[in-house]
């Protein structure tokens, strides 16, 4: 006999009564979630919006120095922070961060209210005191000195910020953001590639905070040798070494010692010290002639067999090397007074014009240029020493330039230096590209030669890359009769016909990447493959004549997913490079 309670099939009525109510429950569970991440999407994107333009704002401020600037924004941007981590908080998000797709979308978004509290708590907000920020400015001379102290006061804050920032690079670069919907997905890659611009500026900062003191002879005198360049005759770092000068430093205070010409301290029998690769790539010249230790593009290196050099010409070892060129020197210059070397006047608007060209016109015999350049080189790196130039600015822009660089014989000092910008460490930088220059020629007519570069980064939708297509453009300006210039400028035909430019060109692609394939002037051409100390390079010759062009072009393949867009390096040339970085949307090999 059948229960009265149940239907005519048997089952219970309280069990078919309660499943409507149950689905309905669940459907106003459903609707309820998705009505709250509904809700916190419109609050999201009004954050999102106010946390890119107040990080771009804030991050300004952070660059000119601006400390009032910078603290006012930092209080709206953590404003806009706080309210972008509460609208991806709860336990609705929980859920959504464990659902398939779902997931995808959501955990990308609380790691940017997370980085962006970070940015704003703990990192910009330290920074905003006037001291710490100074800390971020290249120092000046007060009575011919720096203060080795100046950035004591900095120090722990600055390291705070940059370990805070570090931990926040580090969780970005992790997501996997090739599910992710693509208006997301970029917000994601402007704040990881916004974190990493603020994150060099503050590393830099830091380390200064940490090495001015012993390294501007605040804990014992120190003596450098002051590597001038030559970028009339390129190398992979910039120029040939023309000049060397020792400057003595104690407690800030700069002297010039003595200077001599680099073609004074040739050594046929070798100096040593050469590694495999570098003999292999470079040939023994790297420690025969100290003009040629810029083979390599990797600063330390140089510097170290520069050292060599002056010790073998029984000199007492030094505790560094800082590296310049005389367009740097001209930058610095500014607010100096004109200086008068031998023929010439030197000053901020024409140092590298004067130093990489009018003086081989004024001096054919070498060892007349040879002694100008050492002198004017001394002259104009004094000028800057003793406080004289009053830019800053020159020292800054130098050091973006690659055009000032700075290694110190201390291994602790060194490991500190080598991920900042001003160590030229470029073998170590493995999210690095780089297009290097070594001259062939064996003259400076490297004065007339016009550099063009475009990088083009091909992206996938997650902002990863998928590969990168470099283009180089070398162009001849000479246009005057190469019979009436200098032997020492036009060459001397042992390699080239004179009045030609010859070069090796060395590209190296990041880690995770490989050169696939090379255009010369649009026509396929074969590449001479190397490994330098574990990083992959190409090597291409070219040969031009005045008013002539030629063309490379590079085509770059990936071999791993995920990787972020490089860093681009490249030789600084006589004239500051024109250099166009584009980005590409998506790419079809993702």
């Amino acid at each position: 006999m059948a229960d009265p309670d149940d239907d005519e099939d048997g089952a219970p009525r309280d069990r078919r009564r309660i499943w409507p109510w149950a689905v309905t429950a669940l459907a106003i569970a459903i609707i309820a979630w998705a009505g709250a991440l509904a809700w916190d999407a419109l609050q999201l994107a009004g954050a999102a919006r106010d946390v890119k333009q107040q990080a771009s704002a804030a991050q300004a401020a952070l660059k000119e120095r601006d400390a009032a600037t910078l603290s006012a924004e930092v209080e709206a941007l953590q404003r806009s922070a706080a309210t972008l981590a509460a609208a991806t908080d709860g336990p609705h998000w929980w859920i959504a961060t464990h659902l398939p797709w779902v997931k995808n979308q959501a955990i990308p978004v609380v790691a940017v209210g997370e980085a962006a509290t970070v940015l704003a708590d703990d990192v910009l907000d330290p920074l905003s005191d006037q001291a710490v920020i100074d800390a971020l400015e290249v120092p000046g001379f007060e009575n011919g000195r720096i203060d080795p102290d100046i950035f004591a006061a900095a120090q722990a804050p600055m390291t705070q910020a940059d370990d805070a920032l570090a931990a926040q690079i580090d969780a970005l670069a992790a997501l996997d953001l090739s599910r992710t919907d693509q208006l997301i997905s970029e917000r994601i890659i402007d704040l990881r590639d916004q974190l990493r611009e603020v994150g060099d500026l503050v590393h830099g900062g830091r380390v200064a905070a940490e090495l001015l003191p012993p390294m501007l002879g605040g804990e014992g005198a120190r003596t450098y040798l002051v590597m001038v360049q030559n970028n009339a005759e390129p190398r992979a770092i910039g120029g040939i070494p023309g000049a060397i000068l020792e400057l003595k430093v104690d407690e800030g205070r700069m002297d010039l010692g003595e200077y001599v010409a680099a073609s004074n301290l040739v050594d046929r029998d070798g100096v040593g010290g050469l590694t495999a690769d570098e003999q292999r790539i470079f040939t023994d010249r790297m420690q025969v002639y100290p003009q040629d230790v810029t083979f390599t593009p990797e600063y330390p290196r140089a510097a170290q067999m520069l050292t060599r050099f002056w010790q073998a010409d029984g000199r007492d070892p030094v505790d560094g090397v800082v590296s310049v060129d005389p367009v740097a020197l001209g930058w610095m210059l500014d607010g100096a007074p004109p200086i008068e070397v031998g023929d010439f006047t030197l000053r901020s608007g024409n140092a590298a014009r004067v130093l990489l060209n009018e003086t081989y016109l004024k001096y054919p015999d070498p060892k007349d240029q040879d002694a100008f350049f050492a002198d004017a080189s001394a002259a104009l790196f004094d000028a800057v020493a003793s406080g004289k130039a009053t830019a800053l600015g020159g020292v800054e822009r130098a050091i973006e330039a690659g055009r000032l660089l700075v290694w110190s014989a201390d291994a602790d000092e060194q490991r500190k230096l080598a991920d900042t910008g001003i160590a030229g460490a470029f073998l170590e930088q493995d999210d690095a590209l780089g297009l290097f220059v070594n001259d062939g020629s064996g003259a400076k007519i490297a004065w007339y030669i016009d550099t063009d570069t475009t990088v083009t980064d091909h992206l996938c939708t997650d902002g990863s890359l998928a590969g990168q297509t470099v283009e180089v453009t070398f162009t001849h300006t000479f246009d005057g009769d190469v019979d009436a210039l200098p032997s020492w400028v036009k060459g001397t035909e042992i390699t080239v016909p004179a009045g030609r430019f010859a070069a090796n060109v060395l590209l190296y692609p990041a880690a995770g990447t490989f050169v696939a394939a090379v255009r010369h002037d649009g026509e396929a051409a074969a590449m001479n493959p190397e490994v330098h100390d574990g990083r992959s390079v190409v090597e291409m010759w070219l040969n031009i004549g005045p008013g002539e062009s030629t063309t490379l072009d590079f085509d770059i393949d990936t071999t791993a997913t995920g990787l972020l867009r490089p860093l681009f390096e490249a030789t600084p040339g006589p004239k500051p490079n024109v250099y166009t970085a584009a980005k590409d949307g998506n790419s079809d090999k993702c």
